[in-house]
């Protein structure tokens, strides 16, 4: 076997502090979506959010989001629900029909602000196109780059403030 090396020996998706947090599908129906997965494993409890109501910048799409974590993973379900949210809506059918699919896999730099915009600037967006941009005031960052040509995939790249994490772990529901 051989150990391949290529430029930065540390890689973009090998940054210190780096973790991946989440699974992310998106659906045509939301309740359909939850309905299915809780059948096939009754994770029942949600944290429910809509960015309709809710949206933290004034470019936010307008997305349904639900949040579960099971597993040592957070598992979100995203419903697009109109005009700006393309990139959750586009690999979706257009006829109506219900789907459910995976979307994107999401990280999270764990550190401070500034280990966040060092790891974003590390990314040739030539080779790894970045399509979403999004904040919520001081506490988060994250920017999605899509990865389908060589992944089959976007990937989210992630940063909360601690006062964030520790208020979203006390809505998002933990199953195990």
């Amino acid at each position: 076997m051989t150990n391949r090396v290529k430029g930065n020996a540390g890689g973009m998706l090998s940054f210190p502090n780096m973790r991946q947090h989440q699974i992310a599908y998106v659906t045509t129906n939301m309740d359909e979506a939850l309905r299915r997965i809780d059948e096939a494993f009754e994770l029942e409890r949600y944290h429910l959010m809509s960015t309709v109501e809710t949206p933290s910048h004034p470019n936010q799409p307008p997305l349904r989001i639900a949040l579960v974590r099971t597993a040592g993973t957070e598992l979100e379900v995203i419903e697009p629900l109109g005009p700006g949210a393309e990139v959750w809506s586009d690999p979706l059918p257009k006829d109506g029909s219900f789907a459910l699919q995976f979307h994107h896999f999401a990280t999270t730099v764990y550190g401070s602000l500034e280990d966040f915009e060092r790891y974003r600037a590390t990314w040739d967006e030539s080779r790894h196109p970045i399509v979403v941009d999004g904040w919520a005031g001081d506490d988060a960052r994250w920017f999605y780059t899509d990865e389908r040509a060589t992944l089959g995939h976007f990937i989210e790249h992630c940063w909360f403030s601690e006062p964030l994490t520790a208020h979203m772990a006390g809505l998002v529901p933990k199953l195990s």
